[in-house]
């Protein structure tokens, strides 16, 4: 069983209750750069301690090249030995960095722990006084094929039981009506996610995603020979099945293993806020970021996962007020390779949704990852979960090191340096940890 050691929580910015959002302390992303311009002194990894010559290697090189990788002053660091837990290495690894995306990687152990990996969700087709209801379950792999089929189900059953049509809504009251979380700047709608609804198409990025599902809902009706009145698809929550209110049809969602692989090779946006608030309502809390975060907090800290320095916002990691540390970082990286049975049996899709370096996912050679010298001898040996803002590039994962044992890392930069240099300082401190250089 991995164990994260409680030695290693900071301090810095906590966290407060739900409704006070989970706070931290620094207002402003220049106040956290000057506060840790100079991180702590590096960590080499102590003999005594048990780490052996593949993990002292790591240590002495990453000491020398890791002031050198062209990361700038907002940098921080860390690696640990992953079955154990130990620090290998570590550089302001409990000073809290904006994620960015690698924030995704909290968002996906949360859902796998409080939902399951074969959990699934339904859309609903719900009929009452001559009034077709599609009903989000917040399911987030739905699309235009999978809509339509479900269209035609519903027109199947009309047709069978008699029952005649004469209106559309639709209903996505699972979720609240959405609103942007703290940090979230005013150019990400509807670009860089849409506003989060239950009812969406999985890369539908328009202001009112339930509306547009509504809109194809009702063409696939038509082709089945069951018109809807033209113009837009309002909303109204449908009445529970019972009595004279009937369910005509309903969908069930891909696995959840599926969609958190998905999120993470190609980074989703939209489905790691949907998880989020699908995880606060497994638990019972409001489908709202302040819901998801909670749940989060609660999720990690059952993990042993050093929350010293961690402020949550969101599950995407596109708020600009979001910290995690690389103490954070590593040890959410580290659950991926956990060799706890039980763990495994929730966690397995971490590490095959993690993007291979210089394969697959947001680590692709055409991206220009870990393609040239001297990453590219760690070409699909590190798996791990990239982060990019523009001020912001992360990377963290594991790869097994030349003792044949997984490591746990997580490097994270914040500062002005241009994402092209960013990326390639990453992925050559990624490629020391795996050995090859």
């Amino acid at each position: 069983m991995i164990m994260v050691k409680r030695s290693l929580r900071g301090g810095g910015g906590g966290a407060g209750g739900v409704g006070g959002g989970l706070r931290f302390a620094a207002t402003s992303l220049a106040l956290a750069v000057a506060a840790a311009a100079a991180p702590t002194a590096a960590v080499r990894a102590d003999a005594a301690g048990g780490a052996d010559s593949a993990d002292r290697t790591i240590a002495y090189r990453l000491q020398q090249r890791f002031p050198q990788a062209g990361l700038g002053p907002g940098r921080v660091g860390q690696v640990l030995d992953a079955a154990s837990g130990r620090t290998v290495w570590s550089s302001g690894a409990q000073v809290g960095r904006m994620p960015a995306s690698t924030a995704k990687l909290a968002t996906a152990v949360t859902a796998l722990t409080v939902l399951g990996p074969g959990n699934t969700e339904r859309t609903r087709v719900v009929y009452a006084d001559g009034t077709v209801y599609l009903v989000g379950g917040g399911d987030q792999g739905l699309d235009r094929a999978g809509l339509t089929r479900l269209a035609g189900d519903a027109a199947q059953a009309l047709t069978s039981r008699g029952l005649a049509l004469h209106d559309l809504r639709v209903d996505d009251s699972l979720f609240p009506a959405p609103s942007p979380a703290p940090g979230w700047q005013p150019g990400y709608y509807p670009y860089e996610l849409a506003p989060v609804r239950a009812l969406a198409l999985r890369g539908d990025r328009v202001d009112d995603t339930a509306v547009t599902a509504g809109g194809v809902f009702a063409h696939g009706l038509a082709a089945a020979g069951f018109a809807v009145p033209p113009g837009p698809v309002r909303r109204a929550v449908a009445p529970a099945v019972g009595g004279g209110v009937q369910l005509l049809a309903s969908r069930a969602s891909a696995p959840l293993w599926n969609t958190v692989e998905y999120m993470l090779k190609v980074s989703d946006n939209n489905i790691a806020e949907g998880l989020l608030r699908l995880s606060a309502l497994a638990k019972g809390l409001p489908a709202t970021w302040q819901g998801g975060t909670a749940t989060v907090r609660q999720v990690l800290d059952g993990y042993r996962v050093p929350m010293g320095g961690v402020a949550l916002f969101d599950g995407s990691g596109l708020s600009r007020q979001d910290r995690m540390t690389a103490a954070a970082l590593s040890g959410l990286a580290a659950l991926a390779v956990d060799p706890d049975p039980a763990r495994h049996r929730m966690l397995w899709p971490l590490l095959q949704g993690l993007p291979i370096a210089g394969r697959d996912g947001t680590l692709a050679a055409r991206l220009h990852r870990f393609d040239t010298a001297p990453s590219s001898c760690a070409a699909g040996l590190v798996h791990a979960k990239t982060g990019t803002l523009h001020d912001s590039t992360a990377l963290a994962g594991v790869a097994r090191g030349s003792d044949g044992r997984w490591k746990a890392f997580a490097f994270v930069e914040n500062g002005p340096v241009g994402k092209k240099q960013a990326r390639k300082g990453l992925d050559g401190l990624a490629a020391t940890v795996a050995g090859c250089w």
